[in-house]
């Protein structure tokens, strides 16, 4: 057994590295580097972050991370699982009969008013389609009748100025109608996203991927965000579940986890699972 810290602290001195430097290059806080060094673990956000940050400063001093992860989690093990938050039991309340039936009755009778609603709408829709039906085939046999004895006059093969001019008007008239029934026609359909809204509450680490690609490992401060985009898929680790509200396409999922909860999280367009674990090659 050896004590982290000192290995730690013995190999920066020994590389003349400051305090500053390896917080720079790393992206842990100073004092979370001077806690560590000073085998202070509860100055640490929690157990995972302890880990977390002894591996990055082990790997950034060039040091044999697979002895000083078994130490640490040798150290870890030790420690007293999590607490989960315990549901709180609600007591049903009884309503009397008398409140009971006046919801009802006014339950039927919010009921018929909407059916009533729903049906006059209906009535006057199918009223306005039918009308404008009618106009529409009454202007187009005029102008079918029109050009037709206007073509076919006399056996001279001549075809005066006025059908003509008649002609043109009914094609001016037909053609406003013709773009407004294009007008009606659905367009295609957008292609689907995948939107992350990340909010955190409290100081957490996160690791996201979008559709197979990392693009953020690293802390969130308490009110920092940041938004991730994929076209098919993404992945989320969180090491602190109740510390980041999570926004997909803009529906907020509520609750992740408990304090210090590690989660596991992947995305589609339209729905989201937990997962037991996430392959970051994948």
């Amino acid at each position: 057994m050896f004590a982290v810290c000192e290995v730690l602290q013995r190999a920066r001195l020994d590389q003349g590295i400051d305090l500053a430097t390896v917080a720079a290059r790393t992206k842990i806080k100073a004092k979370y580097l001077q806690a560590i060094e000073a085998g202070d673990r509860k100055s640490l956000p929690g157990g995972f972050f302890y880990k977390s940050f002894v591996h990055q400063y082990a790997t950034f001093l060039g040091l044999d991370t697979r002895a000083i992860d078994a130490e640490v989690d040798r150290v870890l093990s030790g420690d007293p699982p999590l607490q989960l938050p315990t549901a709180v039991r609600q007591t049903p309340v009884k309503l009397s009969s008398r409140s009971w039936t006046a919801r009802t009755y006014f339950s039927y009778a919010a009921l018929v008013v909407i059916l009533v609603a729903c049906a006059r709408i209906d009535g006057w829709w199918h009223e306005s389609r039918t009308v404008a039906t009618k106009k529409n085939e009454s202007r187009a046999p005029v102008l079918e009748n029109t050009t037709r004895r206007r073509a076919a006059s006399p056996a001279t093969g001549r075809v005066s100025l006025a059908a003509v001019s008649q002609v043109a008007a009914g094609l001016a008239t037909a053609a406003p109608l013709a773009a407004a029934v294009r007008q009606d026609e659905p367009a295609a359909p957008a292609g689907s996203i995948v939107e992350l809204a990340l909010t955190a509450t409290e100081e957490t680490w996160l690791s996201v991927s979008s559709d197979g690609t990392p693009v953020f490992s690293g802390l969130l401060e308490a009110n920092q965000t940041k938004t991730i985009e994929g076209k098919e898929f993404a992945k989320l680790r969180v090491g602190n579940a109740a510390g980041l509200e999570v926004r997909l396409n803009g529906k907020p999922l509520g609750p992740l986890g408990a304090h210090g909860q590690v989660r596991d999280l992947a995305f589609t367009s339209d729905k989201f699972q937990f997962v037991s674990s996430l392959n970051e090659s994948e």
